[in-house]
């Protein structure tokens, strides 16, 4: 992923599925830029004297993270660019003996990097070098290139990466992970197989929802009306987001004293600004900026409900880890969001982004019938419960063994193999497919691939000559 972030959820996605497949007894890291939101994370000299890569345990994120040499892109706005990373990912896959990679994200160069690396490695292989099979998997988080929100000039070059790079990672991806079925059809007309779709909304981590933080002392810090019923925006706040429109809302309301906003998350340059200036000419509105896991779980759950007037979105994870707490949402519809919420069950579903009234009514008839509200909420829990992260992680781990054992198989040098024989290494030279297994030497003809030569370890009787690898 091309930065992390404590707020976003794409990068929260990723850095997430990297906890969750270590919970499950993976080897498995994060691989992204030296920045944090934005910031830089790690000394950018540091990286360079390295060979263009740290790695150590993040104890902000809990996970183990690569941080590559990597700069912030003038072109297109809001990326991060990996530097030399071909020769940069070929060592860390080699010293890591690594044999899944996951992209995340569109119009950044990870993507392209990859998939031009893993060409080139499976190029090797059928010319005979001796490399491992790698399963490739792309997770896009796609959303359309709109003209409502984007200018010609951003928009234009979003579909141009659209049109010419995402079909070509497409086609040389195993897997691709798509956040709802809207987006598994974009991907299909753009080339995606159907036998390579996985469908894999997001995922919460909602054990640490249900643990974390201290509702009361929560209030208390941040000086919230303890008996107001909590509109929250949780995420980042930046133009996409839409949330001036929520302000809108919290005028039309500004007169219930039971009915308090708080927009929670990193404010994003000018138009975060926009918002707090905005925001602090209200009273009944409540500016708390990123605030640390413990806190956004305790906000969480003592929100009475949580709002999204979001103009564009993949899926949207805030409003998942929301509805695991039993909490509805009122969303704007954009995207997944129509997906996700249904209107009258699990929450509410407005007329758009542009909706405040809509959204001002439905925040009125819930606080004044809370049966309703509670209704929506136990609705929310069990459509949440579907998408915990533990329970999607297990299956994309299951999906992933067999694209493994599938490309070992391609080389014929698995089959019929012991129960608790495992593949060290494999590879194609002079004519024959070779794998050393943790006890034999396996040899088959190219050609054929009948004939097989099965050489166990503790029938050499000597080493002639031998060759150290990396």
């Amino acid at each position: 992923m091309y930065q992390t972030s404590l707020t976003k959820g794409q990068e929260l996605v990723a850095q997430r599925m990297v906890k969750e497949f270590r919970r499950l007894g993976h080897d498995a890291f994060l691989i992204t830029s030296v920045y944090q939101d934005s910031d830089l994370a790690v000394n950018l000299d540091e990286v360079r004297r390295r060979g263009g890569y740290v790695h150590a345990f993040e104890r902000e994120l809990g996970i183990p993270v690569i941080r590559v040499n990597s700069d912030s892109a003038t072109w297109p706005p809001r990326r991060i660019s990996f530097i030399d990373f071909v020769a940069v990912l070929n060592n860390i896959v080699e010293d890591l003996k690594l044999n899944v990679l996951v992209t995340h994200s569109t119009l950044w160069n990870g993507p392209e990097e990859v998939m031009k690396f893993v060409a080139w490695r499976r190029r090797m292989m059928e010319g005979g070098a001796p490399r491992s099979p790698l399963v490739f998997c792309h997770m896009s988080h796609f959303q359309e290139a709109s003209d409502e929100r984007y200018a010609i000039v951003e928009r234009s070059y979003r579909e141009t990466w659209n049109s010419i790079i995402l079909p070509r990672v497409l086609a040389e991806a195993d897997v691709v992970l798509v956040t709802t079925p809207y987006e598994a059809d974009s991907m299909k007309r753009m080339g995606a197989k159907e036998e390579s779709l996985f469908l894999f909304p997001g995922g919460i981590d909602d054990e640490d929802i249900a643990s974390l933080g201290d509702e009361v002392a929560f209030r208390v810090k941040h000086k919230l009306p303890g008996d107001a019923k909590l509109v929250t925006f949780l995420g980042s706040v930046e133009e996409r987001k839409n949330a001036l429109e929520l302000l809108e809302v919290a005028r039309i309301l500004s007169k219930k004293k039971d009915i308090h906003f708080v927009i929670a998350g990193r404010m994003e340059g000018a138009y975060g600004e926009s918002v707090r200036e905005a925001a602090s000419k209200l009273t009944n509105v409540s500016v708390l900026g990123p605030i640390p896991d413990d806190e956004k779980a305790a906000l969480i759950r003592t929100s009475f409900v949580n709002i999204t007037m979001t103009r564009a979105e993949a899926l949207g994870i805030s409003q998942l880890e929301f509805m695991s707490a039993g909490v509805p949402v009122i969303t704007s519809g954009a995207g997944g969001q129509s997906w996700i919420v249904r209107d009258g069950s699990n929450g509410v579903v407005l007329e758009g982004p542009d909706d405040a009234k809509g959204a001002a009514d439905a925040i009125t008839t819930l606080a004044s019938r809370p049966r309703l509200r509670s209704k929506m909420g136990k609705s929310a829990r069990r459509t949440a419960s579907a998408y915990s992260l533990t329970r999607l992680v297990d299956r994309l781990s299951k999906r992933l063994s067999r694209e493994v054992q599938s490309s070992f198989d391609d080389m014929d040098a698995l089959r019929g193999m012991p129960g608790e024989e495992r593949i060290i290494e494999a590879w194609v030279h002079g004519g024959k497919k070779v794998a050393a297994t943790s006890r034999r030497l396996i040899v088959r003809s190219v050609k054929s691939g009948k004939e097989v030569t099965s050489v166990p370890y503790d029938e050499i009787s000597k080493i002639a000559r031998h060759a150290e690898a990396p």
